[in-house]
Order: C-alpha cells, then structure tokens, then sequence
C-alpha cells in the first residue's frame, strides 16, 4: 500500500495559523513594504538627480551661447 504524504502535508499545513494574520504579522508586512518603496524611491531618485543635473548643465551652456555668441 502506498500512502500519498502530499496531502497529508498540505492539510497539516492549513490547519496551523498564518504568520500574518495577526496585528505582527501585518506590521511586519508593512514594514517591509516601506523599505521595499524606500529601495524603489533611492534607486528612481539617483537617477532624477542625474538627469536633473544634465539638464542643468544643457541649459546653462545653451543660455551662455545664444546670449554671447549669437
């Protein structure tokens, strides 16, 4: 006779408590949310400011030639 351990396991499985279920569980998920919006916001961030910086710069260089060279 061969017992089929996979649905053992999984009802074994559902009939323990969620680890998020509680008030913990979801502040645990929150915070890692935050950090994961953290991670997003200094990755998106490192590239605006380089971005913002060349624009500085094209703009800068465009004002100076079309003020004294043309």
């Amino acid at each position: 006779m061969v017992v089929e351990l996979a649905p053992l396991v999984g009802t074994a499985l559902q009939q323990l408590p969620a680890p998020f279920d509680g008030t913990l569980g979801q502040v645990f998920l929150a915070t890692v949310a935050f950090l994961a919006v953290l991670l997003v916001g200094r990755i998106v961030m490192k590239i605006a400011w380089k971005i913002a910086l060349i624009a500085a710069v094209g703009v800068g260089a465009f004002l100076l030639v079309t003020t004294y060279l043309i």
